[in-house]
């Protein structure tokens, strides 16, 4: 039996760079994917993203982090390892919190890696800034690279 990988791509279409996951997502849905894949739209769901990650074997987050890096630029870590970085998540849900939370209630993955891209603006608009749109190729590349990996 393959195993289950899930890609979710949380953020907010309305606030500029913080659609980046979704955007990122929308790409993954126009590829033949395996069949033990499965992409979601986490938006912004908060705690409830943990529901897509129940009973998976390996998951994939893709969000907008800051990292104090360059506007645009990829990051690819374990969330076991967020503890020991100093990312934080741009949304209210502390992603690394919610994670050790959810293990008491969810059948979580072992392992969780995120990519996340350092965003330039996050603010009422539709548009991603050029670097964080010219870094979704780079994540779905990515993605695609720890999807094939698993």
């Amino acid at each position: 039996m393959k195993k289950k990988i899930v890609v979710v791509g949380i953020g907010n279409l309305l606030l500029g760079d913080e659609g980046f996951g979704i955007r990122v997502v929308e790409e993954l849905r126009k590829l033949k994917l395996p069949e033990n894949v499965e992409v979601h739209d986490g938006g912004t769901l908060g705690l409830q993203i943990l529901n897509f990650l129940d009973n998976a074997d390996f998951a994939i987050i893709v969000d907008v982090v800051k990292a104090k890096g360059k506007p645009g630029q990829l990051f690819v870590f374990e969330i076991n390892d967020a503890k020991s970085k100093p990312m934080l998540s741009m949304h209210d849900l502390d992603l690394v919190k919610a994670v050790e939370i959810g293990k008491f209630a969810y059948n979580l993955p072992k392992k969780i890696v995120v990519v996340g891209v350092e965003p330039e603006k996050i603010e009422e608009s539709l548009e991603l800034s050029e670097g964080v749109r010219k870094a979704i190729p780079k994540a779905v590349s990515k993605v695609l690279e720890l999807i094939s990996s698993a």
